[in-house]
């Protein structure tokens, strides 16, 4: 029996089953089960799909929907079923709603089949249902961000049907297979202009910029994320962002060929591969900066979650085996690791009703499980070995510098600095230091949103100890070694990285410095003003304690560059829209019907000089 189809439509069942019997207990225990059939068939599979792809196709109202599990898109639905499962776990705590398992399972449903479709028809339309499934979840809780969220992607699904369009016009196909070889024929020939090639890229570029969340078209996703159940951010930020990194890596396939004699190069890079890697390179730096100046943990983590995904289109912007290596494997580490963050702050949320810095400290000792799987994040987001992060990033830096990138490099050090320092703020601010007295009588997170988190922690620590484990699979996804070693060391044309002696060398050193703390450390007692203040008087106003106001130097710094905002920009674009539409709709819809006959006569002319008529 062919399982594609439970894949796909498992989660999407399991929606309506528990939208139907809202019963507490059996809402819940039919969205977990749904959640989790689909990496129990993927994990069926997987010695199927190291040695041939398996497809399935069925006919709807005419389209003949196709499905493809290839090492690929199964590398892509495993990611996303991972944390589908960690997300309905956390959603057994933190959702009491039928509302959000529904559409919270529709969306999981959309990506799966983003992933698995082998022709436009189903991409598109499973493209829509994941859309339409996220936009419902922020609809919910802030109508002002979700309509951001519907008229970017609003833009980003009309261009991807244009573009869709253009190559059936030109090709006469549907399907990937057929596309792809037209166009690498293409390429040779050169029927298809080098304008409308650079079009249909450009429209492409938009359509799957928006899903990624790539600068400047990430302005619906620090709101959407952070105004919605952060257990279903989880997957929001830790999957859905990756339906665009497939889009861009299904461009390579389908179009890199055409794409490279029709754009060309430029010193020596891809002409249409450098400009990926430059938008992944901003996405990057501005994301981080603006992670950094946050005062609210949720925005902090939906902009870091925007300059992680930024680090994905870089690689995959390097145009060489080593970029795409570390792209896909920071497809896997970003998902886990920001989607542990996302549980993480999903149980803080839940427990003490708060999400401003202000408002925490000390709930290590109140939360010691939470505090540890926070731990795991934070090391695992800042590229700390021996977490998944730093393998990944490790990874994408060497791709940089063997690609002669020097810039593009600098820009992944720079994220993982800036990054570093909103995480340590995080876990210090947080978990640290001096407990409100309102927070005295909090709880551990629920058992459900603990198992959620250890879902994402454990794959953090394997990955990160064992980095070969997912080289070896890559390897064998791109039919060639692209990172040598075993699964503890990675080897590339420019270095070594030994993860399991790294480990041991910080389990040791961790151990001599826990001792001295221990035994031989003196401790003292120091006022909270008493911070750097950078020859600032301590006062209300100023006060850079970690909880408030701690990167306000940086803040002042940047306050040129912190004018310009591409919300603003936005807003003032859909302003001009909207009165272009007042004078259009003022102007012809004027009632008078002297006017409308001499509309009908104007259009009547032109079709008769046509020839229509």
């Amino acid at each position: 029996m062919n399982l594609l189809i439970v894949i796909l439509f498992a989660p999407l069942i399991a929606g309506f089953l528990a939208w139907l019997l809202d019963f507490k207990v059996i809402r819940e225990a039919i969205g977990i089960i749904g959640a989790s059939i689909p990496i129990g068939v993927l994990a069926y599979y997987y010695s199927t799909v190291t040695s041939k792809s398996i497809t399935y196709s069925f006919t709807v109202g005419g389209f003949t929907l196709g499905f493809q599990l290839s090492m690929l898109t199964w590398y892509f639905a495993t990611v996303a079923s991972i944390v589908g499962v960690a997300m309905a776990f956390g959603m057994a705590s933190t959702s009491k709603s039928s509302y959000d398992w529904l559409f919270a399972l529709i969306s999981f449903t959309g990506v799966l089949g983003v992933f698995l479709s082998s022709d436009f028809v189903g991409f598109f339309l499973f493209w829509e249902l994941m859309t339409f499934g996220s936009f419902m979840m922020v609809l919910r809780r802030n109508r002002h961000e979700s309509l951001k969220y519907f008229v970017l992607s609003v833009i980003g699904a009309y261009s991807m049907l244009v573009a869709i369009g253009i190559i059936y016009a030109k090709t006469g196909a549907l399907d990937f297979n057929t596309i792809r070889q037209a166009l690498q024929l293409d390429a040779m020939i050169g029927a298809i202009s080098r304008g409308e090639t650079a079009l249909i890229y450009t429209l492409f570029l938009v359509a799957f910029g928006v899903k990624a969340g790539a600068v400047p078209l990430h302005v619906w996703a620090p709101g959407a994320y952070s105004e919605n159940d952060q257990s279903y951010t989880a997957f929001f930020s830790g999957a859905l962002s990756k339906a665009g990194v497939y889009g861009f890596v299904l461009l390579y396939i389908l179009m890199g060929a055409k794409l490279y004699t029709a754009l060309g190069v430029f010193h020596n890079h891809l002409v249409f591969a450098y400009i990926l890697a430059w938008i992944g390179a901003i996405t990057v730096v501005v994301a981080s900066f603006l992670a950094v100046l946050q005062e609210d943990i949720r925005k902090l983590f939906a902009y870091s979650s925007v300059g992680q995904v930024g680090y994905i289109l870089l690689g995959l912007g390097l145009g060489t085996g080593l970029g795409f290596a570390g792209a896909l494997f920071h497809v896997l580490s970003h998902a886990i690791f920001k989607g542990l963050f996302w549980l993480v702050t999903a149980a803080i949320i839940l427990r003490t009703g708060k999400t401003r810095f202000e408002d925490f400290g000390g709930l290590a000792e109140k939360m010691p499980v939470t505090f540890a799987m926070g731990l795991i994040a934070v090391l695992s987001l800042a590229g700390i070995p021996p977490m998944a992060g730093f393998a990944s990033k490790w990874l994408l830096y060497e791709a940089a510098i063997q690609a002669h990138m020097p810039l593009v490099a600098g820009a992944i050090f720079l994220g993982s600095g800036l990054a570093f320092a909103y995480v340590v703020r995080f876990l210090y601010a947080v978990w640290f230091g001096q407990r409100p007295s309102d927070l005295e009588g909090v709880k551990e997170a629920p058992l459900p949103l603990l198992i959620g988190m250890v879902i994402l922690a454990v794959p953090n620590l394997v990955f990160g100890i064992a980095p070969g484990l997912v080289t070896e699979y890559l390897n064998k996804l791109f039919g060639n070694t692209i990172v040598g070693g075993d699964y503890f060391r990675l080897v590339t044309p420019t270095g070594t990285y030994n993860a399991l002696l790294v480990t041991v060398l910080l389990v040791l050193g961790l151990s001599i410095a826990g001792l001295i703390y221990i035994y031989g450390a003196k401790t003292r007692r120091i006022p909270v003003t008493d911070t750097y203040q950078s020859a600032n008087p301590v006062t209300g106003e100023y006060n850079l304690s970690i909880r408030r106001n701690f990167y306000r130097p940086l803040a002042e710094a940047l306050d040129f560059w912190l004018k310009y905002s591409w919300d603003r920009f936005y807003e003032r674009l859909a302003g001009i829209a909207e009165d272009f539409a007042d004078w259009l709709r003022e102007g012809f819809y004027n009632g008078n019907a002297q006017s409308y006959s001499w509309y009908l006569a104007i259009v009547l002319l032109i079709l008769a000089l046509w020839g229509v008529l």
